[in-house]
């Protein structure tokens, strides 16, 4: 028995500092635009104590600059309304808060002021009192004004990026980018996908799930994995991957309860080594700074570090409320998806190639404390029978911040008969297969001639 064999899907310190010491670092998209989320201050550090220090050992593969190029524009702008935005509500509530203290203050003195009937009470104190709350509240405004205008600030900052993006600098500078593959390769993956994601193989099953990615974006992952070995059959060093998107059902590596890496799933640390001769690993982004200042002597501050991981950590925790802005009183409200009925209805229905696609409605109602209500409707598309295809939230009376995933279950528990595919033996529910006569049941991963199929009653 080679005892050793195991090595390869083990992390130690020395053989990780070997790595430091010579290994490509290759960096998804997700990390490169949550790049945008440091300060400018801590981008700088980047650049200058970790890029600088290894300049031609890093690369990005073609997949990865286009999902950056496509995405970059949308993202820059992003922390501003994720962040900036609902804390100067937090503010200006502060002082709203604040007021409202004195008015039940003032109310108090009303009730109470007058010697000649009950309740009097005498006003030495509580005047004292209302007296305080007002210096408070000048206090409170100078804070809000003086906030207000650090978060205009900051916000300068984020937005000054759009025209002078010294990410997309860096980028330019330090990476290399590799070559594309063509379409009819692209064509091959997604066929080697099917199988893949129909056992769960990593990487990118995970997308398959996700309602909002169709076509060749369901791959993505797969193509940047391709290029990837490609790549690492030609340079022959070890790989250091660097990716934010780790919540995906670990399509691409195993996480902890605390949503950090423990390893790269094995099939991915075998399939480069086999590939390609090298060794594999992962990093989150904020995981790549940690130790950069642990292998590179970099001084990018704990804090920043702390906050790219706090902001990861939220991210991948299921969400189970949305958020909305008010469009009468502009305040942002929190609604919580277990205080919703969501009762989906089948609204509508349409013939397809792979039968029937189906749209189903759910109407909610929730007031702003404004008095202001706000109509919600959830829609999902089920295409084909038993897939959720696609899903959208429309407001009416508020702006959508951000939400909860949601779905319509399809089948009743009486309905789930599973049969087995005649292709490739996998059990899916009876109707979401296909039957032809001439093969049997055909599951949702096999391409079929329309003038043949027809659905098993």
């Amino acid at each position: 028995m080679d005892i050793n064999a195991i090595d390869i899907y083990k992390m130690t310190e020395e053989r990780e500092r070997k790595l430091w010491e010579n290994a490509i670092f290759i960096f998804d998209s997700s990390a490169l635009l949550d790049l945008y989320y440091l300060p400018k201050k801590t981008r700088e550090k980047v650049y200058n104590e970790v890029f600088e220090k290894i300049p031609d050992r890093f690369w990005i593969p073609a997949h990865v600059q286009f999902e950056y190029l496509k995405n970059r524009e949308k993202i820059i702008k992003k922390p501003i309304a994720e962040k900036f935005i609902p804390l100067e509500d937090e503010v200006k509530r502060t002082t709203v808060k604040v007021k409202d203290v004195l008015k039940l203050v003032n109310s108090i003195i009303d009730k109470t002021k007058k010697d000649d009937k009950h309740p009097y009470i005498e006003q030495t104190k509580i005047s004292l009192f209302a007296e305080e709350v007002n210096k408070f509240i000048k206090k409170s405004e100078n804070f809000e004004k003086d906030f207000l205008e650090q978060i205009d600030s900051a916000k300068n900052d984020v937005l000054s990026v759009e025209n002078n993006d010294d990410i997309l600098q860096a980028i330019e500078k330090y990476f290399k980018t590799g070559p594309e593959f063509t379409f009819d390769q692209i064509l091959q993956i997604t066929r080697e996908g099917k199988h893949r994601y129909e056992y769960k193989i990593p990487p990118g099953y995970g997308d398959f799930y996700k309602k909002e990615k169709k076509g060749i974006q369901i791959f993505g992952d797969l193509i940047i994995w391709k290029q990837i070995i490609e790549y690492s059959k030609e340079k022959n060093l070890p790989i250091i991957f660097i990716t934010n998107d780790i919540s995906k059902d670990d399509d691409w590596c195993y996480l902890d309860n605390n949503k950090k890496i423990i390893s790269p799933r094995e099939e991915l640390i075998k399939e480069i080594y086999d590939a390609a001769n090298v060794e594999f690993w992962i990093y989150t982004q904020p995981d790549f700074l940690y130790k950069a200042n642990k292998y590179l002597q970099s001084t990018i501050e704990e804090v920043s570090i702390q906050n790219a991981l706090s902001m990861l950590t939220q991210r991948n925790m299921k969400q189970h409320f949305l958020r909305y802005r008010c469009l009468q009183c502009n305040r942002i409200n929190t609604v919580y998806k277990n205080n919703l009925d969501l009762d989906f209805e089948c609204v509508a229905s349409d013939d397809r190639n792979m039968g029937s696609e189906n749209q189903y409605e759910a109407r909610e109602y929730f007031e702003c404390d404004c008095g202001n209500e706000v109509e919600a409707i959830f829609t999902v598309w089920e295409y084909p029978i038993g897939m959720h295809n696609y899903d959208s939230i429309e407001l009416y009376g508020g702006d959508l911040i951000d939400s909860f995933d949601f779905t319509v279950n399809f089948f009743s528990e009486e309905e789930r008969e599973e049969v087995e595919c005649d292709i490739c033996g996998s059990e899916f529910e009876k109707d979401r297969m296909i039957f032809i006569e001439e093969i049997g049941y055909i599951c949702p991963f096999h391409e079929i001639n329309p003038e043949n199929k027809h659905h098993n009653d």
